[in-house]
């Protein structure tokens, strides 16, 4: 029972930190925090050097935001001297102070400057700005530095040792505690369906359930697609991501027709479809032990559970009939995807460079994207130096001691925020978390009063919870972060009701500073940045329909398609975080929240129907896709004439008109779950690639009226199909949006006949 209860909370933790990230860096910050204090208070150290140190080590790990171990290594090795060399140039300045302020603020040009580098620049900047603060905080003299280089290096030292000695985290371990994560939110998947078809009430709030559920098994999947694109280039990535990607497109569809199988009303008197329900119940729940299975026997018996092939199935009505070949493609991506004490990606042989098909993107694009970063770099580079200079001049009105509180505040608003509503939503967190924060640090430090052991332990507390806090809850994070400076505050006997106000005052000053250098510099609109992330996305969707259109009988061209659908959800991620001043609570425009997430809906029901058919491609012969490859080409010729229309429309059309109706949002789940089943029964995988790809472009042009409801439909050359299904809009009627899935004939027709019960998967 206790190993059971120990179990289940393990699952808990690795479902809420994926990969224990937060909470591995939330123990090194402690660690590494008193390690160095504790060694620095050895030596007999100075009260500055004891500040310079503590906040080293606990910027290494606010820093160091790499995925792999290895990139975490190099840019803990390129921080320490990039760390002194700022201190140094600090504490040399210090006695001139307009020099040290001007020079601060070319720091700070660099250091965002260096944002266009990835997470590595971003780190390495935090450094630098770190360091220089740090002399300008303790009023560091050139007679110190050797004191001050010591304790940095004592700080890094100690760091370095905690990480890689005490407790060491190799590559295949942090990959293997990802896939744990995935398993469990797996598992999570499929206990609320098996639950909601159990059950059969509460549709809608179960869904909803459903949806997060899945929201948070797709985040899992982006986290391994990002630490496998970190690691060397001779290892292979494809293999496990392609695995990881057809489980997670299994179970999704699965969820998409038990919505829609339950919300499908049955007679109170039907024993049949409760029967089959209860069945199909049963056999979601088998799957939960096919995660951690690891021997023959075991297989076997839980192949056992499933009651057999389709010719056992109990009788329902069509939608639940529809489900029990879902669990059946599940069940199978889940034997080749191996059990959960097999770490994916490793072992496996070494991924050989494809040769470049028809439908790749040619390198102008990569090129586009570098450029758009480095405009972005520097465009945020000043803002954030006006931002600080306007906090360095405020702040010294307010405080001319504590003005480097206002500077903080200034830089840490435009740190992953690209849009002024970004920031905006930025600075509101921030100010609300240093307001509870403060409340709580003052009731902390009076009622614990001068004890310094006590006021160490809860410093180092506030310590963990600042780093394990999620980022996305960023007043949390602050909230700790102010509890951390109240503890060292009483630590340094400067406590004072009078310091904490000023703290606030400094913050509210800062915040106002960014959100002015926001608006008046560069500004980027949040409806501009959600339309380049929108055209981004809409790029890498047009690469993949390319990709499909040129389809040869080459084997790497399902690769081509897996790999453009990977990069098709990360884009997916990046409008979403674009959009996220629009679709926030509290956002007073209803109009344009809901617009916003209606659009947001709509690229998640593209992105679900894209990586269904790079799934689907993936799995088949070359032969067999080559067969339908005219049929394909035809198809997404279609669909790439509405993306280009899209990428024409967005950034020239019109802004939300008052008398524009606001659009009905719902989940993408249900939305999906809305589409019209398809009217045969078992459809080949062939003809599941036409119906993907042809769903994809009424989800398209139904995204073509949301942009822009006065723009006339696309015209598209339509075909007359032996064989149709209308796909209507969920929204409402749209006659561009019933669009007729072209039927295979011939040899793809033949091809059905031939397929094995596991291969006929209904639509």
């Amino acid at each position: 029972m206790v190993a059971s209860t120990t179990v289940s909370l393990w699952d808990r933790f690795a479902a809420f930190d994926l990969g224990l990230i937060r909470l591995t860096s939330a123990i090194r910050a402690v660690l590494g925090t008193a390690t160095t204090l504790a060694v620095l208070t050895a030596l007999r150290a100075p009260e500055t050097a004891l500040v310079v140190g503590g906040f080293t080590a606990m910027t290494t790990s606010l820093a160091i935001s790499d995925l792999h171990p290895r990139n975490q290594l190099i840019t803990l090795g390129l921080g320490a001297p990039l760390s002194l060399a700022s201190l140094a140039v600090g504490a040399v300045l210090t006695p001139y102070p307009t020099a040290a302020k001007l020079i601060f603020l070319v720091v700070i040009y660099l250091a965002v400057q260096a944002r266009r580098f990835g997470p590595r620049g971003l780190g390495l900047g935090i450094f630098g700005f770190t360091a220089f603060l740090l002399s300008q905080f303790t009023q560091a003299r050139a007679d110190q530095l050797p004191q001050l280089g010591a304790s940095v290096l004592v700080a890094f030292g100690a760091v370095t040792t905690g990480w890689y000695c005490a407790g060491p985290v190799t590559a295949a371990r942090a990959l293997r505690r990802l896939r744990h994560a995935f398993d469990v939110r797996l598992h999570d998947v499929l206990r609320d369906t098996a639950a909601m078809v159990a059950t059969g009430r509460d549709v809608d709030t179960r869904s909803r359930s459903l949806q997060d559920r899945l929201d948070r098994l797709h985040a899992s999947v982006l986290l391994i697609e990002d630490f496998l694109d970190e690691r060397a280039v001779d290892e292979g990535t494809e293999a496990p991501l392609r695995h990881i990607a057809r489980v997670e497109v299994a179970a999704q569809r699965l969820a998409v027709l038990t919505v829609r199988a339950v919300g499908t009303p049955v007679a109170r008197n039907d024993l049949a479809e409760r029967t089959a329900r209860q069945r199909l119940a049963q056999r979601i729940r088998a799957l939960r032990h096919q995660l951690t299975v690891g021997t023959a026997y075991a297989s076997e018996q839980c192949e056992e559970r499933y009651d057999g092939g389709p010719d056992n199935r109990p009788t329902g009505s069509a939608h639940v009939q529809d489900c029990f070949p879902a669990v059946d493609e599940l069940a199978a991506a889940l034997r080749v995807l191996g059990p959960r004490g097999r770490p994916a990606g490793f072992g496996t042989p070494p991924h050989k460079p494809a040769p470049p098909t028809l439908g790749a993107v040619p390198r102008g694009e990569w090129d586009t994207d570098a450029e758009s970063l480095k405009r972005g770099a520097t465009r945020q580079a000043f803002q954030v130096t006006t931002a600080s200079a306007l906090a360095v001049a405020g702040g010294h009105l307010l405080s001319p001691h504590l003005w480097y509180w206002a500077v903080v505040a200034a830089w840490v608003v435009f740190i992953r925020t690209e849009s002024t509503g970004e920031v905006l939503l930025q600075s509101l967190r921030r100010l609300a978390g240093t307001v509870l924060g403060v409340v709580f640090g003052y009731g902390l430090a009076a009622l614990v009063g001068g004890d310094g052991p006590v006021l160490l332990i809860l410093l180092l507390l506030c310590m963990f919870g600042m780093f394990y806090t999620p980022a996305h809850a960023y007043w949390a994070v602050t909230f700790f972060i102010t509890g951390t400076l109240s503890m060292l505050l009483a630590l340094l006997d400067t406590f004072s009701t009078q310091v904490l106000l000023l703290r606030v005052q400094e913050t509210a000053l800062g915040v106002s500073c960014g959100v002015v250098a926001a608006v008046l510099v560069l500004p980027t609109t949040v409806r501009r940045a959600s339309d380049e992330e929108l055209v981004g996305y809409l790029r890498v969707l047009d690469r993949l329909l390319r990709a499909i259109a040129s389809a040869s009988t080459d084997t790497e061209t399902p690769t081509s398609w897996g790999r453009a659908a990977l990069d098709l959800d990360q884009a997916l991620e990046s409008f979403r975080k674009a959009c996220l001043p629009l679709t926030h609570p509290l956002n007073p425009q209803r109009g344009r929240r809901h617009h916003a997430r209606h659009l947001l809906e709509l690229l998640e029901a593209g992105a679900y129907h894209a990586r269904s058919l790079t799934a689907t491609a993936e799995h088949l012969p070359a032969a067999r896709v080559s067969e339908c490859a005219p049929r394909l080409t035809a198809a997404a010729d279609r669909a790439h004439e509405t993306v280009a229309h899209l990428i024409r429309v967005t950034g020239h059309r019109p802004g939300i008109s008052s008398h524009t109706a606001r659009p009905r949002v719902v989940m993408a789940l249900s939305l999906l779950s809305e589409e019209r089943r398809v009217s045969r029964s078992r459809p080949s995988p062939e003809y599941r690639l036409l119906l993907h790809i042809n769903r994809l472009d009424a989800t398209l042009t139904a995204l073509v009226r949301a942009l822009d409801p006065l723009t006339p439909d696309p015209g598209r050359t339509t075909m007359v199909p032996s064989e149709s299904v209308d796909i209507p809009s969920p929204h409402g009627p749209a006659p561009a949006a019933a669009v007729r899935c072209v039927a295979l004939a011939g040899r793809c027709e033949r091809a059905q006949a031939s397929d094995t019960p596991a291969e006929r998967i209904t639509g």
